[in-house]
């Protein structure tokens, strides 16, 4: 089997069409089991949930659970961001580098009993199924061929559909479905899968990010004017060339500096909170603590951007951070990984830049060493 290819993969499935990518993680060994994932979701700040088709009828219980005791009929336990709270989860999620972190969203296990999924439905995103332990049956059929509709509260779901993929994944294999694709799963045999999913902002968000900018940023909104008004016929009428100047009026908008700064900001969150050190780390002590070999971890899934246009900025979970690293794309490369040390940047013309700029990072709560 060829070694997987992320440009070919890019050019021909990337949002065209689905595909069955084997043994993409040979050897692939669950980082939890249905236990472990029982007690996250316990915990408040993880969104879980069971869904399952019991007594005829479909159900969604929304957690955090106390107990399992609704775990009944053919049910699926499902958990949202684990790749925040675990850090095999991130690394998990990093095996799909070869897509930028903006659009990458957060980590979802499930864990089914035999028989057992969601339904057949649809997303509105692009999403890899890694199967963990277990195997489960996968059908994904043509867009546009089925209509949603809800079949219970929170749950929504298409009609069956004629598959072009029917397949069964084994532990390591991995299925990718484009947006709008949709697809059923069923666990053969109790099973865990790990679902990566992406972010894919709607006109409705984008328009929401300009309305946040001018409302929380304090910048001074230009009005319309017409100075050059010419005489009408009647009032009733609005002008092509109003309408043309309303437009560019929004186009100044997004095409500024400053609303650039505030879309990176927005697009870089990620509802991690961070803990900020009881008192301030000095470069002092950043210096010592690399140069007695301890490496700097950021938060667990932490995905920091950046933009050439910004190239000054570097974006964390919704904080935007100055920088004076002249050499960017090394910055950006730091940053990119999951374990920093010295002699990643200790001959680099920019050290003491760099230095500072994770002294910052340190004090905000997004980066520690690995003794802390």
């Amino acid at each position: 089997m060829a070694p997987f290819n992320s440009e070919v993969f890019l050019r021909e499935y990337w949002q065209q069409k689905p595909c069955v990518l084997r043994q993409f993680l040979p050897n692939f060994e669950d980082f939890v089991d249905e236990h472990e994932l029982a007690g996250l979701a316990m915990e408040p700040e993880l969104d879980s949930r069971i869904v399952r088709f019991h007594e005829q009828h479909w159900q969604v219980i929304q957690g955090p659970f106390d107990d399992f005791d609704d775990c009944q009929g053919l049910w699926s336990l499902l958990v949202q961001g684990v790749d925040r709270v675990v850090p095999e989860g991130a690394e998990l999620m990093a095996q799909f580098n070869f897509l930028p972190y903006w659009r990458m969203d957060d980590l979802m296990i499930s864990y089914a009993v035999p028989g057992a999924g969601v339904g057949p439905h649809l997303d509105q995103y692009d999403v890899f199924l890694v199967q963990g332990k277990g195997s489960r049956r996968w059908r994904v059929g043509r867009p546009d061929t089925s209509d949603e509709k809800v079949t219970a509260p929170g749950l929504r779901q298409v009609e069956d559909f004629d598959p072009v993929i029917d397949c069964e994944l084994a532990p390591g294999d991995v299925l990718y479905i484009p947006p709008g694709w949709p697809h059923d799963g069923k666990a053969i045999t109790p099973c865990l899968t790990y679902s990566v999913g992406f972010r894919a902002p709607e006109q409705s968000q984008l328009s929401g990010f300009l309305a946040e900018h001018f409302s929380g940023q304090g910048c001074q909104a230009e009005r319309f004017t017409d100075s050059q008004r010419a005489s009408i016929t009647s009032p009733v009428w609005v002008s092509e060339s109003d309408t043309q100047n309303l437009r560019q009026l929004l186009h100044d908008a997004v095409d500024s500096p400053a609303f650039l700064l505030s879309l990176l900001t927005m697009l870089s969150d990620q509802s991690i909170e961070p803990e900020p050190p009881e008192h301030n780390a000095t470069e002092r002590y950043i210096v010592e603590s690399f140069e007695a070999g301890e490496p700097l971890l950021g938060l667990t899934g932490l995905r920091p951007i950046m933009h050439e246009r910004a190239s000054n900025w570097l974006f964390v979970n919704g904080e935007k951070v100055a920088h004076e690293c002249e050499d960017h794309a090394f910055l950006a490369n730091l940053l990119s990984k999951n374990a920093i040390y010295l002699t990643d940047f200790d001959s680099h013309p920019s050290k003491l830049d760099i230095i500072s700029s994770f002294t910052t990072l340190i004090n905000m709560g997004y980066y520690h060493f690995l003794d802390e």
